[in-house]
């Protein structure tokens, strides 16, 4: 097993994981652990190139855990005082989050893209 693939492991098992941070501290965003997630996915996605399939945690981890993070994001409309605190403005944090949610989406794309020339037409 790859070491990319250990740290993905070891992730996703993690409180840190962002999908279940977010859940676990209602709705609040980790950028710690989005960097470490983002990191850690490319490096997997990196050394999975030349291979003719993925880990099915890792395909699994796109098909659910990104989207939901994505649906989660969507929602956000305000955001709490200590985050306030740290964004400066209510408006830059959304922003932010905004961001984020592109970068999510583009990341969904790059393994879209790592899969290959997929024939999904059935013929």
């Amino acid at each position: 097993m790859r070491e990319s693939l250990k740290n993905f492991y070891n992730y996703i098992a993690s409180d840190e994981e962002l999908f279940v941070y977010i859940r676990i501290n209602a709705g609040r965003w980790n950028e710690k652990s989005y960097l470490q997630m983002k990191k850690i996915v490319k490096e997997v996605i990196k050394d999975y190139k030349n291979e003719d399939c993925y880990p099915k945690a890792f395909v699994s981890y796109f098909v659910t855990n990104i989207p939901s993070i994505i649906n989660i994001l969507s929602g956000f409309r305000r955001c709490l005082d200590e985050e306030i605190s740290e964004y400066r403005t209510e408006e830059m944090y959304l922003s932010m989050i905004a961001e984020r949610i592109k970068e999510l989406k583009n990341l969904q794309l790059e393994f879209m893209h790592s899969l290959g020339s997929l024939d999904i037409s059935g013929t």
